[in-house]
């Protein structure tokens, strides 16, 4: 009983655990988000394995989400990602005023989407027939009623988004990282549970539960920290004027990346039956190393980033950006191999459902191929936009997304409607615009903040020209043993040389990476040591900052 008792309050311990590093917390957030994008393949093929016999089923279900997701990602994630954490984490040392910044912010940001999701459910028909007016007149009912219904789960997930943002202000990482597997868990259930009996309704009614259990899951550490949510609203407080002021140019920002995928679904629409979905999950499986790299090591450096920026240190903020660059970097560029290579196996791995036909497996492997370029580019935004805001500067990356919008949809309208490339023209565009974006981005920050840039640039060439290798290294056996051993129309030896080859392809990336002297192979080799030292992990409850030259 008392063994049981101690690994009881250690595994409270590592859950409330304060992370000492941007790779140490971001660790913990590539795990979790490993285990919900897993949840997240399985949540997709269920739904197609369920619905997709009716195509047009399945693409109302990714429009209708698009209107409740888009508000939210606008004005819950513009609040969070530039206004409320670098200055909310100023205010960790008093407990009530902390607490007033904090629920003041909730309940202003609460109140305009509470309003906005009531104008969705009223106004819900106009809007659907304007993002998506290729749809049939029973598709748009359709959206009508889905799109209602999702979008109470978007007030759940304020609210859960901004105790996200007080627990990670802490720098307490693993309930925010692991809430979204209780996100797509609860839209499994609605799936299996209700899928049967309320059709596509029942998916829709899953994603309100999982919205709900995404809150429930972080209540309780924020209360241990000190969070005791209250209505209260001060305007007129320094700190919530600041977060208001930075985030209209974030809010303004995320509004032009909501307008590009908004217009994927609308041009989707026009095409044909089952491009919607084909570009929805081509998308999720391509984001997945971004959601695995990019977005974990940006989301975690954040608080960092700033610290570090309130010492007015430039030069120890370039070191640290240096190494949060070359480390995305190292992961990103293999994952963009893997991914460019195995598109196909992976494909048919995770959506290859009996409903889903082999000639849309091939158009979403290559359109799985086409994402995967900008892979590495998408990831490292992610950091880049992060140190702008550390900065206090929104509006930087505010005009370079007005320009990769632009862009985006230029290419888009022109590849879709002048050369009829169809769905593959739009796969293009948001390629090209994310590297346009990411180039202008590196060059505007490291011009502006005067890093080094020849600090990255011999490190970055080392990498580019192993991951070129490895990806011969990928391709070659793919195609031995497709064709040798493996009898690839069976899911078994499928996963096998999936398995095979990329395990292959690591062990040729690791050697080259030894070869060639790459510093941040000894990194992660370190923090995977530290991560093997678990009795040690359990046992620390704290960890304090350490420097860029000593963190893992």
């Amino acid at each position: 009983m008392a063994m049981f008792n101690r690994l009881v309050k250690n595994g409270k311990n590592l859950f409330s655990k304060e992370s000492s590093s941007i790779l140490s917390a971001a660790t913990i957030i590539m795990f979790a988000t490993l285990v919900s994008a897993l949840l997240g393949v399985i949540r997709t093929r269920l739904l197609i394995q369920y619905f997709y016999s009716d195509k047009e089923i399945v693409d109302v279900f990714w429009a209708a989400f698009r209107l409740p997701d888009m508000i939210f990602q606008i004005i819950v994630v513009g609040a969070l990602s530039s206004a409320f954490i670098p200055v909310f984490g100023r205010y960790l040392g008093k407990k009530d005023e902390s607490n007033l910044i904090a629920n003041s912010m909730i309940n202003v940001v609460m109140l305009i989407m509470i309003a906005l999701s009531f104008v969705i459910f009223i106004w819900a028909k106009p809007l659907s027939r304007l993002i998506a007016g290729g749809f049939s007149t029973d598709q748009l009912a359709l959206m009508v009623n889905l799109t209602r219904i999702m979008s109470l789960a978007q007030v759940f997930f304020g609210f859960s988004s901004f105790l996200t943002g007080i627990i990670q202000s802490h720098q307490r990482f693993m309930v925010p990282a692991f809430s979204p597997i209780l996100y797509n868990f609860g839209i499994i259930l609605g799936i299996i549970i209700f899928g049967k009996t309320l059709g596509i309704y029942g998916p829709a009614l899953g994603v309100v539960l999982g919205a709900f259990l995404h809150l429930a899951a972080q209540i309780p550490l924020a209360r241990k920290l000190g969070f005791r949510y209250s209505f209260a609203i001060s305007r007129g407080h320094k700190a919530v004027r600041e977060m208001l002021r930075l985030m209209l140019p974030r809010v303004l920002t995320l509004s032009l990346s909501q307008i590009e995928l908004t217009a994927i679904i609308a041009f989707s629409s026009w095409l044909a039956s089952g491009s919607v979905t084909m570009m929805s999950i081509a998308t999720q499986l391509a984001n997945l190393p971004v959601r695995l790299i990019g977005i974990p090591i940006g989301q975690a450096s954040l608080p960092f980033f700033t610290k570090e920026s309130a010492k007015d240190k430039l030069e120890s903020l370039a070191h640290m950006v240096n190494s949060t660059i070359l480390e995305m970097l190292y992961l990103a560029l293999p994952a963009s191999a893997i991914v460019l290579v195995l598109r196909i196996p992976l494909v048919r791995l995770a959506y290859g459902a009996d409903s889903f036909p082999w000639y849309e497996t091939v158009t979403t492997g290559k359109l799985v191929a086409i994402l995967a370029i900008s892979i590495a580019a998408r990831s490292l935004t992610h950091i880049l936009v992060r140190v702008f805001y550390a900065l206090h500067d929104t509006m930087t990356p505010f005009i370079v997304s007005i320009f990769s919008t632009v862009t985006n949809l230029t290419l888009s309208y022109y590849f879709l409607f002048i050369l009829k490339t169809g769905v593959i023209g739009m796969a293009t565009a948001v390629s090209i615009a994310a590297i346009l974006e990411t180039f202008i981005l590196t060059t505007t920050l490291y011009r502006l903040a005067q890093f080094a840039v020849s600090r990255v640039l011999m490190p970055l060439l080392k990498m580019l020209i192993i991951t070129l290798i490895t990806t011969a290294a990928l391709w070659i056996p793919l195609r031995l043993l497709d064709q040798m051993i493996f009898d690839t129309t069976r899911t078994i030896p499928l996963i096998m040389l999936t398995i095979t080859t990329t395990l292959i392809g690591l062990c040729v990336y690791i050697a080259l990476s030894y070869l060639f002297a790459v510093r941040e192979l000894s990194i992660f080799a370190k923090l995977f040591g530290k991560i093997g030292n678990w009795q040690k992990a359990l046992s620390q409850t704290t960890e304090p900052i350490e420097s860029p030259e000593t963190s893992v």
